[in-house]
C-alpha cells in the first residue's frame, strides 16, 4: 500500500497540465503535484492582468497562489465610501516599516487594487520615456517608453466620460486620451462633490501657483491641476473596479484558470537556474509544491516579492549566507532601491453651513512641477540637488540600499534630469472633502525621493515579515520638497476665492507651524511634518527593471537575471516613482508584460 501511494504521488508530478482543476480554489489538495503551463504568485493587479491574458488561450493553463480571500463581496471592498476601513484588518498586509511607519497593501483578491483610493492617473510622457534608459537603451521592442505604456495603459482601460451632472460638478474628459473597451471600468462618482470647493482649488492652483489647468491630464502632460476618474463602475453604480472584478470576475468560468486562495508561496523551486515550480503552505507548517510547465510569474508586490526571491536563493549572497539559504543565483540588486512616498495633510475649517453636496470620492488634483513648487518656497531644489547628488549616492551605497556608488549617481542622474529639466510633477496636492478633521484638506506627499532604503528577510520562515527600510528622509532634499509643497498647501488655502469658504487652518494650525507671512519657517514644518507624516502606501523598486550595472533584478523582458523561466510583474520592477498614483501604471505595465 505505501509503494501504491508513492508510485500515485510521483506520477502525479507527471500529470498533463490538460487535468488542471479551475476556478476558486481552497483545497490545496486540488493543485499539489500538478502542472501548470503558468504558475502566477499573487492575485493582485498584475497576477490578475496577466492570468487574465495568457488563459484566454485555452490550451495554456494557468494558476494563481493567493495569499488572501476572495473578498469581492465584502463591503469595506466594494464600497468605495468604506475606504480606509479595510485597514488593520486580515484585508491589509499591514507591514511595518521603519520610524514606526506601516505601509498598507491588499491582502485579498485583487490585492491593493481592492483596498486602494481609486484614483486614476497617468504619469508624464519622460518619465515612461525613461524606462529605456535604465535598461541602457532597451526599450523592450517598443513596451519601455510613453508610446509603448500608453498602448497597454488604454487597453486596460474601459472609460466612461462624465454625464452631464459630473461635467456641472467640473470633470471633462478628451476621448482620444482613453479606451471605452478595456476591462477596468474608469469613470466619475455618481455621488461627486458640486459644492464649490474642487472647481476654487483648480482656479486658485491654475491662476496663482504656475500649474496650468487641463480638462484631461491622461496625455502624459500630468504637471497639471485637473479632474481625474476613478476606478468605479459604470456598470454597477459606484462601486469599485478592482483587477479581480475587472480581469477575473468576467472569465471566473474558464476552465483553464484556477487560483488557489488562502494560501502562500513559500519558495520557488529550482532545478539548477531554472524555476520549475513553487512551494506553497501556510503557517502552519505544511509545505506542499505546484509544477510549472513553462514559467514562475512573481507578482507579490514591492515587499513580498523580494522576500520569496531571497528565500528561494536569489539575491545578494552576503544576506543569503548569513541566513544559510543556498544560492541560486547572485542577483545583487533584489531587495535593494525601495522607494516609499511621504504624506502630510493641510486641512481647514469650512464655514459654517457648508455643503459638501456630494459623497466623493475626491477626484481634483493638482501635480506642480519645479515651477510651480519654487512658487512657495524658499529653497532652491534644483541647487540642492545638484550640490548634494554626490553625497546622496553616497548615503545610499553605504545603506546598502544600492549597489555601488557608481550606480547610484547614474540612477540619480536620470530622476535629477526628470525633476529639473522634464517637467516632471514634484508633489502631489489631493484636494480632499471630508479630510482631516472632517473639514476640507490638501493630502501632499513629495512624489520622486532621493532616499532609497531595503528589504531583506532576516529568517527562513516565510511567514515572517521582512526588514522594510525606506529610509524617509534621509537625503534632505526629500524634507525640502515636502516642505516646499506643504507652504504651497496653506497659501491655497489662504487665496481666494477658496479662502472664502474656509474660517482657520486645523491641521497643522498657526500654533504648530506660525504664520510668518511666506507660510511657515522651513524649521517649524519639518518638525511637524517628522512628527506626523504617513507611509503614501506606495513601494516599488525592490527587483527593478534596469541593466545589472545599475543593480537591475530583471531586464526589458521581465525575466530575472541569471535564471531561467522566472519573471516579475509588480510594482518592484519600476525603477523610479511616477508622478502619479501608480495602478495606471501597473495596469499598463501587467497588460505589456502579458502581451510579450
Amino acid at each position: 500500500m505505501i509503494r501504491s501511494s508513492a508510485l500515485l504521488l510521483s506520477l502525479s508530478s507527471l500529470l498533463p497540465s490538460a487535468l488542471a482543476v479551475s476556478g476558486l480554489l481552497t483545497d490545496r489538495s486540488q493543485v499539489s503535484g500538478q502542472t501548470f503551463d503558468y504558475v502566477i504568485v499573487g492575485g493582485g493587479l498584475g497576477g490578475l492582468v496577466v492570468a487574465n491574458r495568457l488563459s484566454e488561450n485555452p490550451d495554456t493553463t494557468v494558476l494563481v497562489i493567493e495569499a488572501g480571500s476572495d473578498n469581492r463581496d465584502d463591503p469595506r471592498v466594494y464600497d468605495p465610501y468604506q475606504y480606509s476601513v479595510a485597514f488593520n484588518t486580515e484585508l491589509d498586509w499591514n507591514w511595518p516599516s521603519s520610524q514606526g511607519r506601516y505601509i498598507k497593501g491588499g491582502k485579498t483578491l485583487g490585492g491593493s487594487t481592492s483596498i486602494n483610493g481609486l484614483a486614476q492617473t497617468r504619469g508624464q510622457k519622460a518619465q515612461y520615456d525613461s524606462l529605456s534608459t535604465f535598461l541602457g537603451g532597451n526599450d523592450g521592442n517598443g513596451y519601455w517608453n510613453w508610446d509603448g505604456m500608453y498602448f497597454g495603459m488604454l487597453k486596460s482601460e474601459g472609460f466612461s466620460a462624465p454625464n452631464d451632472q459630473q461635467k456641472d460638478a467640473g470633470a471633462s474628459s478628451n476621448p482620444a486620451y482613453h479606451n471605452t473597451s478595456g476591462p477596468l471600468q474608469v469613470t466619475y462618482p455618481d455621488e461627486i462633490f458640486h459644492g464649490p470647493q474642487q472647481k476654487y482649488f483648480k482656479e486658485v492652483v491654475s491662476t496663482n501657483f504656475s500649474v496650468a489647468a487641463s480638462p484631461d491630464a491622461d496625455d502624459g502632460n500630468a504637471n497639471v491641476v485637473a479632474f481625474h476618474p476613478n476606478t468605479m463602475s459604470w456598470q454597477d453604480s459606484d462601486h469599485r473596479s478592482s483587477s479581480a472584478t475587472a480581469y477575473y470576475s468576467p472569465v471566473s468560468e474558464r476552465s483553464n484558470l484556477a487560483i488557489l486562495l488562502q494560501h502562500q508561496a513559500t519558495k520557488i523551486q529550482f532545478d539548477g537556474n531554472k524555476a520549475t515550480g513553487i512551494e506553497f503552505g501556510t503557517s502552519g507548517g505544511d509545505r506542499y509544491t505546484v509544477n510549472a510547465g513553462k514559467e514562475v510569474i512573481v507578482s507579490a508586490g514591492a515587499i513580498q516579492t523580494p522576500a520569496l526571491l531571497q528565500l528561494s536563493g536569489v539575491g545578494d549572497p552576503a544576506l543569503l549566507n548569513n541566513l544559510g539559504i543556498n544560492l541560486v543565483a547572485n542577483v545583487s540588486g533584489v531587495g535593494k532601491n525601495l522607494q516609499e512616498q511621504t504624506m502630510n495633510s493641510v486641512g481647514w475649517t469650512p464655514v459654517d453651513g457648508f455643503d459638501f453636496e456630494g459623497r466623493g470620492p475626491s477626484d481634483c488634483i493638482a501635480y506642480p512641477d519645479l515651477l510651480g513648487i519654487s512658487s512657495s518656497s524658499n529653497n532652491d531644489i534644483a541647487s540642492i540637488i545638484s550640490d548634494n547628488i554626490a553625497q546622496y549616492a553616497q548615503d545610499a551605497y553605504d545603506a546598502g540600499a544600492v549597489v555601488s556608488v557608481e550606480a547610484a549617481n547614474a540612477i540619480f542622474a536620470i530622476q535629477q534630469g526628470l525633476m529639473v529639466n522634464n517637467n516632471s510633477g514634484l508633489v502631489e496636492a489631493f484636494f480632499d472633502s471630508g479630510f482631516p478633521n472632517g473639514g476640507l484638506g490638501i493630502d501632499l506627499w513629495q512624489l520622486l525621493p532621493f532616499s532609497r532604503g531595503t528589504v531583506q528577510i532576516t529568517s527562513t520562515d516565510p511567514f515572517t515579515y521582512p526588514s522594510i527600510d525606506p529610509r524617509y528622509f534621509a537625503a534632505d532634499v526629500d524634507l525640502k520638497i515636502q516642505i516646499a509643497g506643504l507652504r504651497m498647501a496653506r497659501k491655497i488655502f489662504q487665496t481666494a476665492p477658496l479662502r472664502s469658504i474656509v474660517t482657520e487652518e486645523n491641521a497643522p494650525g498657526y500654533d504648530a507651524v506660525p504664520e510668518n507671512g511666506d507660510g511657515g519657517s522651513d524649521d517649524d514644518w519639518s518638525k511637524w511634518i517628522i512628527d506626523g507624516f504617513s507611509s503614501v502606501h506606495h513601494p516599488i523598486a525592490t527587483c527593478s527593471m534596469m541593466s545589472e550595472e545599475l543593480g537591475g533584478v530583471v531586464g526589458a523582458d521581465l525575466k530575472v537575471y541569471n535564471t531561467e523561466s522566472l519573471r516579475i510583474v509588480d510594482a518592484s520592477v519600476l525603477p523610479i516613482q511616477f508622478s502619479a498614483h501608480l495602478s495606471a501604471t501597473l495596469y499598463g505595465l501587467a497588460e505589456n508584460a502579458a502581451d510579450m
